[in-house]
């Protein structure tokens, strides 16, 4: 049997989305869990907005890596890492904030006003229909409790993520950031 580091603190196999996931069953005829929306969606990367302020030419910019949630609408969520289980290869990830409706612009937002420049920014993304957006939003307002959300947030869990390595150091979003890359710069022979 396979030893975790953090079994103690956040047992790295283990997630509180029971609550979630029941409510989410009852409530709509064709149900979605926590699970798949935070640790599988089709968007998910990580900003170290540190290194991209410093040097623009080298790295993608922040539009460019956002890219991929251009016009799309959706729930996202904005993470920090909590710790790594090296027995598990898993990345225990805090939830800091929950929004919802047109990712882009408000993330970008987010960014400006909210998130330090020194801290390495994660972020997923499940799109879904404005309605259902809200609807989840609140739900993870009710069921977890946010640092960054001041309003409507009476939950009082923790929202953790569990993510693969590969998930947490690559992303999903890989081959479009490459693409945008090579564009801007077609010198490089990618």
């Amino acid at each position: 049997m396979q030893y975790c580091e953090y079994e103690e603190q956040i047992p790295c196999l283990t997630n509180d989305y029971n609550k979630f996931d029941s409510i989410c069953n009852a409530e709509l005829a064709f149900p979605i869990s926590a699970d798949e929306i935070i640790n599988h969606s089709d968007f998910c990367i990580i900003l170290h907005l540190d290194l991209i302020e410093e040097s623009q030419d080298d790295l993608l910019s922040v539009n460019e890596m956002l890219t991929g949630l251009k016009d799309k609408t959706g729930v996202y969520h904005l993470w920090i890492e909590k710790g790594h289980c090296e027995d598990h290869d898993i990345h225990s990830m805090i939830c800091v904030y929950v929004g919802k409706g047109l990712a882009l612009k408000r993330i970008k937002q987010h960014i400006k006003e909210k998130w330090p420049a020194e801290e390495t920014l994660h972020i997923s993304f499940y799109e879904c229909e404005n309605r259902i957006s809200k609807y989840l939003e609140q739900l993870f307002l009710d069921t977890y409790h946010y640092h960054l959300n001041t309003s409507e947030n009476c939950g009082e869990g923790t929202l953790y993520g569990r993510w693969s390595a590969e998930r947490y150091d690559i992303g999903t979003e890989l081959h479009t950031h490459a693409d945008i890359y090579s564009r801007k710069n077609p010198g490089l022979g990618l």
